[in-house]
């Protein structure tokens, strides 16, 4: 399950996904072009809002996925365990058919 979520009745996390056995809140932030430590911060605040409401036994994870990595947000994500980065890659091409 993943979807997104209201938070603090006035943000949306990108995305909430819960793990099949539900010990494992998943909080995704997705970003178009760069991550930076600013979006450290954003996950966080998420991640620590999703702490107060969780359930007993659950805990709770981070992953930013961006199209690339700043020297800034590496230095972030190096002190925080629980926040996994991801660099996504896009191939477009177009076949002319007739």
């Amino acid at each position: 399950v993943g979807q997104q979520f209201n938070a603090f009745g006035y943000d949306r996390i990108d995305i909430l996904a819960q793990s099949k056995d539900s010990r494992t809140l998943l909080v995704i932030e997705l970003k178009k072009g760069k991550g930076t430590d600013e979006t450290v911060g954003q996950l966080l605040r998420y991640m620590g809002y999703m702490n107060t409401i969780k359930e007993e036994g659950q805990v709770v994870r981070g992953m930013i996925i961006a199209h690339e990595a700043n020297e800034q947000i590496q230095h972030a994500l190096s002190m925080v365990p629980n926040v996994e980065f991801y660099a996504y890659k896009l191939n477009f091409s177009l076949t002319k058919l007739s």
